[in-house]
């Protein structure tokens, strides 16, 4: 019988470093492309007043496939 430890200890370092290579290439390439630059438009666009109320969708009154006259 070998030991086995030194073969499990490679391959848990390999496997280590195979995730923080994922890691940072993604990150790099999602900073890259500004998917990270403006995370928080999102909730102020929600938060703007000056979109339709939820009211006003329920009701037909607004909303994205309706054109205003």
């Amino acid at each position: 019988m070998g030991d086995y430890t030194w073969a499990s200890v490679y391959w848990m370092y390999s496997l280590m470093t195979l995730f923080v290579v994922g890691a940072v290439f993604f990150l790099i390439k999602a900073v890259q492309s500004g998917a990270v630059a403006d995370d928080e438009t999102p909730k102020y666009r929600m938060l703007d007043t000056e979109l339709a109320s939820p009211r006003d969708l329920v009701h037909g009154n607004g909303g994205a496939h309706e054109h205003q006259a």
